[in-house]
């Protein structure tokens, strides 16, 4: 019976000793003894107690409050990554507070304020082309910037379906080590260091993708990730990172490598760098592009109606068709024209007159809708004017006279701004958005006038007006507002981001203190542990010497 209950408490000091060594060991789960009392045995008609044994040595944890940390886990880490990047955004847009967009913007329409005062004066046209020059190009630098964070994405979305190829098989390779080692008999005897590095993995799976976790009888453990078992005892399934072409960027998800499926996340690491694409970056640049392009169209539909203090010799569209036969509002332009009409003006330099020519543009879904070549076709028939489609399925225009220059007024139809033809801006997204090269190599061009080639100002009134006017294209807003508002849905973003992250971060603080209570070492604790088993180890072997000591009396009787 004494010796029973010395090897237990030597077993159990062993066990305390472990717990004590292991204290500052990451992962670690305290270790427990479980005692039993020894079977029993029979002396005539008395039953007596052998004393103690310990009947196994098992991990101390709470699964219910562990697989809460776990989906705790996988919540914060997807909560964290949209926070960086919000993060991100907000910095990029900070280190351009200096030159911010809203306010070039401003400058570019105040420019333009200017030509007003002096029409006369190219050098002051000159400035609004630089003007327009500068705000493309911040806003090609915005986009160019936030596509950077955009598709460093992939790279990371590669780097965790690695990792989770390594976490898996770690965790296939310990289910084997742990069903060997403990025979599939988890009630007497645990693979305590196994199991603690098996949890370990696990929580970091977890924090990648959310998982979904059963042990069986044998002790091991099956998991699953979005319906699909990715470990299943003994056997682990690969995933791989597949590429995509998304709108021009290489965009990466990860599937099953087996059939191809993608993995349904809806939490940890790749569930946030998914939001962080797909939502946050990606709806970003979506609504830059609209931005750019709603301030390319809208402004070129007004500025394509005026003139210049000279008008064009030679003058080819931006934009080119799709197909150069099919309706203009169905031949993939960028910006889609309506049933209206546009006055092309044909001006004799040498005479000083202007010839007035109105072009109907029919698009009203009737037989016979325009097309670029039929429009083409319609310009070709006015006199001094020769009209052509390209190669690239653009409009070309030139004059047939060296003495006559062409220019464009009254365009209700838009064909002119959705072509490309007496523009200002050129591209229609934030990474093309660009001023026409026609402008830059001559300031003269500037459309300042709306009552034929020279010095008029009435079309730069309207330019000017543009600034502040809600747009029913814009629903109600205006092109500056649109912007305010990108900026400001960002940063109110990455304020719920932040409050969203700190509250999860919280949640699982406090499961981390629920689950240290049971799982972790308390020195304090061990220290008692240690005592009480000293002192019922001193007790058994004082025991054994009283039993000797009798024994000793009855020999020398």
């Amino acid at each position: 019976m004494a010796g029973n209950t010395l090897q237990a408490m030597q077993l159990g000091l062993h066990v305390v000793g472990n717990n004590i060594a292991n204290a500052n060991t990451p992962g670690y789960i305290r270790e427990r003894t479980i005692y039993t009392p020894a079977p029993v045995q029979r002396t005539g008609n008395l039953t007596i107690g052998l004393g103690v044994e310990v009947a196994g040595i098992v991990q101390s944890v709470d699964r219910f409050v562990v697989e809460r940390l776990r989906d705790a886990g996988s919540d914060r880490a997807s909560a964290d990554i949209q926070e960086k990047v919000y993060r991100d955004l907000e910095a990029i847009l900070g280190e351009l507070s200096d030159t911010d967009i809203s306010s070039q913007i401003s400058n570019f329409f105040n420019s333009i304020d200017e030509v007003l005062k002096q029409p006369e004066e190219i050098s002051v046209r000159n400035l609004v082309v630089q003007s327009g020059k500068t705000l493309a190009s911040s806003i090609n630098t915005l986009q160019r910037r936030v596509q950077t964070v955009h598709t460093e994405f992939s790279q990371q979305v590669n780097n965790l379906s690695n990792e989770i190829n390594t976490l898996s098989e770690q965790i296939r390779n310990l289910n084997l080590q742990i069903v060997t080692l403990e025979g599939g008999n988890t009630g007497s005897s645990e693979a305590g260091g196994l199991r603690s590095q098996r949890d370990a993995a696990l929580s970091r799976l977890a924090e990648i993708v959310d998982v979904k976790t059963t042990e069986t009888a044998a002790g091991a453990v099956n998991v699953s990730l979005g319906g699909e078992f990715l470990v299943f005892e003994g056997t682990n399934r690969q995933v791989r990172t597949e590429y995509s072409s998304d709108g021009g960027l290489l965009t990466a998800s990860i599937e099953f490598a087996d059939n191809g499926s993608p993995l349904r996340v809806g939490g940890g690491e790749l569930h946030g760098y998914y939001e962080a694409r797909d939502t946050i970056t990606g709806g970003f640049l979506d609504r830059l592009d609209e931005f750019a392009g709603s301030l390319a169209f809208e402004f070129n539909k007004i500025y394509s109606q005026g003139q210049g203090i000279s008008g064009f010799s030679d003058v080819t569209g931006t934009y080119g068709a799709d197909d150069a036969g099919a309706a203009l509002d169905a031949a993939g332009l960028p910006f889609t024209p309506v049933t209206g009409d546009f006055d092309l003006l044909v001006y004799n330099t040498e005479t000083g007159l202007t010839e007035t020519s109105a072009v109907h543009v029919d698009l009203n879904g009737v037989d016979g809708d325009d097309s670029l070549t039929t429009l083409a076709a319609k310009l070709n028939a006015v006199d001094g004017v020769i009209a052509e489609v390209t190669r690239d399925n653009q409009l070309r225009l030139r004059t047939a006279s060296p003495d006559n220059q062409i220019g464009f007024s009254g365009d209700t139809s838009g064909v002119l701004a959705a072509l490309g033809i007496n523009t200002f801006f050129t591209g229609s997204r934030a990474s093309d958005l660009a001023v026409n090269a026609t402008l830059i190599q001559d300031g003269s061009k500037f459309a300042a006038a709306d009552d034929g080639i020279g010095v008029g100002v009435d079309n730069a009134i309207k330019l000017v007006s543009l600034h502040d006017r809600a747009l029913d294209n814009l629903n109600g807003n205006t092109i500056t507002g649109v912007y305010d508002q990108l900026i400001n849905d960002t940063t109110q973003g990455a304020t719920v981001a932040g409050a969203v992250a700190d509250g999860l971060r919280v949640f699982e603080g406090t499961l981390q203190a629920s689950a240290q209570e049971v799982s972790g070492v308390n020195l304090d604790e061990e220290a008692i542990d240690m005592i009480m088993l000293q002192r019922t180890y001193q007790a058994s072997a004082k025991y054994i010497s009283t039993l000797s000591e009798l024994l000793d009396v009855l020999v020398a009787l």
